[in-house]
């Protein structure tokens, strides 16, 4: 099913047994739960299972669930959760509520990028009823009763993304802002799709940084104890990997040949040991691939 465990006091980690993409999802216990990143829908079903199965949790109690982006992984399932739990209410950048309430344009995205049925494997992508979406700005805080969650507007990785300071760990909820870290390795790797900019990362990143965070709560797979270290390998990456894209492309190599560089530089900067083909290099090279067509590099 799933594997939990308390990562600090009061939220756990919930890392589901399934063999293909997915984040990791939080709960927070107390006065209000919280779910951050439900994941897609078919993620959402096991977690909802384990939080009643293995961690006792009423789920009508759930007071709000939060993902830090619209991205199948994080956020796919919100649908999903709202209408199995109608109490419950769903955060979401203000900017991009109306996606949650339509989800036509995530639809098609996600068929863009994963093919027509990839409602096959992640589950179908369902509109949150208009009552249960709850929309967030930039500074927004949520209390969660003992706690509060502060919501930061943290474009790069994509338009739609935020980022969740919580005050009582000082812990940050960093979704895909700051990659994937693996803390067996001590690794970090970058995630860069379609949208992504690499100028806005790198700010973003800086304005992170200020906040002074004890305790990094990363997405995918793990949680980070050296925050500013961390920090500082995710932006060095992201500029590594930007020269490495653009350099290929300026000789004309294509996708595959690209992906083959990052998984050398990956291979040779962060591990040996990773298997790189679940990283979605392909969509990292899109990614930049975009990002240097946007700003005339590439045509």
């Amino acid at each position: 099913m799933a594997r939990v465990s308390e990562v600090a006091e009061d939220i756990y980690q919930i890392h589901p047994e399934l063999n293909f993409m997915f984040s990791l999802s939080y709960l927070i216990l107390g006065e209000k739960p919280t779910l951050i990143d439900p994941g897609s829908t078919a993620q959402s079903k096991v977690v909802l299972q384990t939080l009643e199965e293995e961690l006792k949790v009423d789920l009508d109690s759930l007071k709000y669930v939060i993902p830090t982006h619209l991205h199948i992984d994080h956020g796919g399932g919100a649908g999903y959760v709202a209408r199995e739990l109608p109490q419950t209410q769903v955060v979401v950048n203000e900017r991009h509520a109306r996606h949650l309430i339509d989800p036509a344009m995530l639809i098609d995205a996600n068929k863009q990028t994963f093919g027509d049925n990839f409602a096959d494997k992640f589950g179908n992508i369902l509109s949150v009823p208009e009552s249960q979406v709850l929309s967030v700005s930039e500074g927004d805080r949520i209390d969660i009763g003992g706690r509060t969650l502060e919501v930061l507007y943290t474009r790069g990785h994509a338009n739609h993304h935020f980022c969740l300071y919580d005050d009582n760990c000082h812990g940050l909820f960093c979704g895909d802002t700051l990659g994937m870290y693996y803390p067996e390795e001590d690794g970090v790797v970058i995630i860069c799709p379609e949208g992504f900019d690499l100028d806005l990362s790198i700010e973003t990143i800086d304005r992170l940084r200020k906040l002074d965070p004890k305790l990094l709560f990363y997405a995918h797979e793990g949680v980070g104890r050296a925050p500013a270290t961390l920090m500082t390998r995710a932006v060095q990456e992201i500029k590594d990997c930007g020269e490495i894209v653009l350099e290929a492309l300026k000789i004309g190599e294509n996708s595959k040949q690209i992906e083959q560089r990052l998984n050398e530089y990956f291979t040779n900067n962060v591990s040996a040991k990773l298997n790189y083909e679940r990283m979605y290099l392909d969509l990292t090279v899109a990614g930049y691939k975009r990002y240097f067509k946007k700003i005339g590099l590439y045509s």
